[in-house]
């Protein structure tokens, strides 16, 4: 909206969708710090697939917890779930099978 409306202060913009500066310049912030997060994530989710290519969420969210904390992110098992869904990182369940005869 600011480059569309140079001359309209950024406190009149923000006021006019209920919000304030503040809550503005931190929504910023928390989008590029949740995208830096988000990638770190990502790398290491990679690094352990290389070797463990058919690894579930849950075994990789334990197995990243150690190195989540040396970088101070913190990321639940739902939210792990929805990263790796968005960039196609999820692991196809295998089909159940009933076996009904035994040779």
């Amino acid at each position: 909206m600011k480059n569309k409306h140079p001359k309209v202060s950024l406190e009149n913009l923000c006021g006019l969708f209920g919000f304030s500066r503040q809550a503005y310049y931190e929504a910023i912030t928390r989008r590029n710090t949740e995208l830096i997060s988000n990638s770190i994530v990502l790398c290491l989710v990679s690094e352990i697939r290389k070797d463990m290519p058919f690894i579930g969420t849950r075994k990789l969210l334990h197995l990243l917890e150690p190195k989540l904390e040396e970088h101070t992110i913190k990321i639940g098992r739902d939210q792990l779930f929805n990263l790796l869904r968005f960039h196609g990182l999820l692991i196809r369940r295998r089909k159940k099978i009933a076996r009904t005869t035994v040779f």
